[in-house]
């Protein structure tokens, strides 16, 4: 039977495992019907642990300048078990499909005080005239009612609030543990070019992948004390992607140089938090964001005994990823879910939820931070509590992976091996104030309030100029193992 180890090149970041020893492993396809080899079965499991920390910031203006000021610091571990097969359907033909589980997911924010020197607003003077810490008394969060003015913490459901309102506190919003499953991918991979068989060719793969959303999508409630929901804990993102994707390779004596490129439409699925209010009003995007990407590299091979089907290799990769045109949960989404300051409506030619309400829900949710029935309390009619999703600015990610290959034995390989990738700084709440068009008899010039012109899914509190959310010094760390058997 020939050795593999494939799957492919998802988002750059899983490898392929396939079957033969002088192929890089983000271009080996299981294979049915060759001689000797008449068919082939692969199983594995995989293994990531993920560390992402992000700064959040915001925007705020001087009355004449926009000016961008550190307000939180967002942390994020993640492990996830991947289970795989692929099923060789023919020469250099496969099928293959992935469920990955979220085993624990945990997230949690806390007061930017990361400068050197530590300025809080308290101490300065002179000397020190800009303050460069971030505290309960100048976070713009805390000042614009977004989350409690004593935290949150949701892994407390007898009593979430006021646990981090001491002035020395450095966390200010713990987020629910989450577990469960997002998507299933399944896929065809076909190799148009074999360096195995043609010695003088390339390795060549294309693919062709849909990931499929199977869980139900995670929300968020500041409600409970008395009944936590379901959707606190899960993982779901409700939404497809469908797409493409490639990998080249070619050996030549101990360097197996490769390149893999892939795009993927997002698509909402039916069950999502990725609403369509577009029938109530000028909503400019719906759809979660796209994705495409491109990696290179190469595998070093200092030993490989092709006799007993053995190998080892370093595997050296660089990465890029363009995530555009469209909405997603963002590393704030849980600050903004549920939050009272961003009631609203998803029909603003109703008439429902005016400024008014929205006044009189805000000041009822600080002078009573502890009743999550904000909208009852305040006695406001029409308001709508926001799922925390934005509109998402395009963005690039780069990074660079390093890892060991190896062929065991003609049944088994592993592989091992770390990843760091960043993100480009970009805005996570930017929702445009609508089309002027959308209505006859409008001012081309100006969204008119009140009408089928507004974009429902705008909140002025985080989608104004000068009070936008920003990420930047986005950085996740992955540790990854792979372990695949072939029958």
């Amino acid at each position: 039977m020939r050795k593999v180890c494939g799957l492919l090149p998802v988002v750059g970041l899983l490898l392929g495992i396939s079957s033969t020893a002088s192929a890089a492993e983000v271009t080996r396809v299981a294979s049915s019907f060759d001689e000797g080899n008449p068919f082939d079965f692969h199983f594995g499991v995989g293994y990531d642990f993920e560390f992402k920390k992000a700064a959040i910031l915001r925007e705020w203006s001087d009355g004449t300048t926009n000016h961008i000021a550190r307000d939180l610091l967002y942390r994020q571990q993640r492990h996830t078990v991947l289970p795989k097969v692929e099923i060789g359907l023919y020469k250099d033909i496969a099928i293959y499909a992935m469920l990955p589980v979220v085993v624990n997911d945990t997230r949690n924010y806390s007061f930017d005080q990361e400068a050197d020197p530590c300025i809080y607003p308290d101490q300065v003077n002179a000397t020190n005239p800009v303050a460069t810490c971030v505290n309960h008394t100048n976070s713009t969060s805390i000042r614009d009612g977004i989350i409690p003015r004593d935290g949150f913490d949701a892994t407390n459901t007898s009593n979430p609030y006021g646990n981090f309102g001491g002035a020395d506190t450095e966390t200010i919003f713990k987020a629910p543990t989450r577990r469960g499953i997002d998507q299933i991918h399944a896929g065809l991979k076909i190799g148009i070019l074999n360096q195995n068989r043609l010695s003088h060719m390339p390795t060549w793969i294309l693919g062709l992948e849909g990931r499929f959303a199977v869980g139900k999508p995670m929300t968020f409630s500041r409600d409970i004390i008395n009944d936590d929901p379901a959707g606190n804990h899960r993982v779901g993102r409700g939404i497809h992607e469908l797409g493409v994707w490639t990998a080249l390779s070619r050996r030549y004596r101990f360097l197996d140089p490769f390149f893999t490129a892939y795009w993927y439409q997002g698509i909402r699925a039916g069950n999502t938090e990725f609403r369509n209010y577009s029938r109530f009003g000028a909503q400019s995007k719906i759809n979660p964001q796209s994705t495409v990407g491109v990696s290179f590299g190469t595998e070093i091979v200092p030993f490989e005994r092709k006799a007993k089907a053995q190998r080892f290799a370093v595997e050296l990769r660089g990465l890029a990823q363009l995530k555009y045109n469209g909405r997603g949960y963002s590393e704030a989404w849980e600050l903004l879910s549920d939050s009272p300051a961003l009631v609203g409506t998803s029909n603003p030619a109703s008439g429902a939820c005016t400024q008014q309400d929205i006044n009189k829900v805000v000041q009822y949710a600080k002078s009573n931070p502890d009743d999550p029935n904000y909208i009852e309390g305040s006695g406001s009619t029409g308001c709508e509590r926001f799922n925390g999703i934005t509109d998402l600015q395009d963005f690039a990610t780069f990074g660079f992976r390093g890892g060991i290959n190896a062929q065991l034995s003609k049944f088994a390989s592993l592989q091992l091996g770390v990843q760091a990738v960043t993100d480009t700084r970009h805005f996570i709440s930017m929702a445009g104030r609508g089309n002027a068009d959308a209505v006859a008899g409008g001012d081309p010039e100006r969204v008119d309030a009140g009408t089928a012109e507004v974009n429902p899914v705008r909140r002025d509190v985080i989608d104004n100029v000068g009070r936008r959310y920003l990420v930047d010094d986005v950085w996740t760390m992955m540790g990854y193992f792979r372990f695949l058997l072939t029958f």
